[in-house]
């Protein structure tokens, strides 16, 4: 198997964490070899483009509706190396720890959700505070504020677990995420970095607040679980179907029976989805894949 080969079959097989740490590695690369390539040749910076700001996120209402994606991909965009590293060390590790309390279904929605809550607080605090303002706005990017939803929530589930900090550090989960948020509220004050640490505060809360949640038996995120468990088992579904395509033959039905198999169809399908929302694609049995598969178009 070829290297590209390789790294497409550990995505498409990996789970959640495994496909966030995919998708951040994968936008750090793209993003430095764009800034080389203008660097190399001398080339002028496009509006928005400079310094990443096409997939950073305003603190400007008016600036953010000219490119509203940055909602999403300010979370997954890094130009600085110890940055990025920092973060994926942190969201290696500390996924890894809350996939094992909760399992990878419920990951990808906290890092989404925690990331837009470190997203609204740090737009809040740059607007609503003289001391954080600014002419043009002020950018955030990168993955802490999600990272720091995933510690702070794993910390509020089980916050006696024992971790060992750069693996001699002896500690309980509960005072590694005190001892970050403290950090970040010390820096505020700063002047470096003062819109970011606000925004590892937003993370915070809501991973908190998520925990919260899911201690009393209500996960808040889960109709995004669901959708992107349907996107997932959708096309996992039409790219399936399209490689062992068949025809199809057979007698006349009425109109009433046909109804009555599609109700059905469409009953099962989602119940299927269901399953891959709670436990993944891959807990299906090969009798619910090959449902999928066949049920794909119709």
């Amino acid at each position: 198997m070829t290297f590209w080969g390789e790294i497409k079959e550990r995505y498409k097989n990996g789970d959640a964490l495994v496909r966030l740490l995919f998708i951040n590695v994968g936008v750090f690369l793209l993003i430095n070899i764009y800034l080389l390539i203008l660097f190399l040749f001398k080339l002028p910076v496009m509006p928005y483009l400079g310094d990443n700001l096409a997939l950073a996120a305003s603190s400007d209402p008016m600036v953010l509706l000219t490119k509203p994606w940055s909602l999403i991909t300010h979370m997954f965009a890094h130009i600085q190396f110890g940055h990025f590293l920092f973060n994926m060390i942190a969201l290696y590790f500390m996924g890894q720890l809350f996939v094992s309390i909760q399992g990878s279904h419920r990951l990808l929605a906290l890092y989404i959700l925690g990331g837009l809550s470190g997203y609204v607080l740090f737009a809040l605090a740059m607007n609503a505070f003289d001391v954080f303002s600014s002419k043009h706005g002020v950018y955030v990017l990168g993955a802490s504020a999600a990272v720091m939803s995933i510690i702070v929530a794993s910390a509020t589930l089980q916050p006696k677990r024992e971790i060992y900090l750069f693996g001699a550090i002896r500690m309980e989960l509960m005072w590694l995420a005190a001892i970050i948020v403290l950090l970040d509220l010390a820096s505020v004050r700063s002047g470096v970095n003062s819109g970011g640490h606000v925004g590892h505060l937003g993370g915070a809360l809501f991973g908190f607040f998520y925990a919260r949640q899911l201690q009393k038996g209500k996960d808040i995120g889960a109709g995004l679980t669901r959708f992107f468990a349907r996107i997932s088992g959708k096309m996992m579904v039409i790219k399936n179907s399209k490689a062992s395509s068949k025809t199809r033959t057979g007698r006349v039905k009425s109109d009433e029976q046909f109804n009555m198999e599609k109700r059905e169809r469409e009953r099962r399908t989602d119940e299927i989805l269901d399953k891959i929302s709670r436990s993944g694609y891959d807990s299906l049995t090969k009798s619910e894949k090959e449902f999928l598969f066949k049920n794909a178009q119709k």
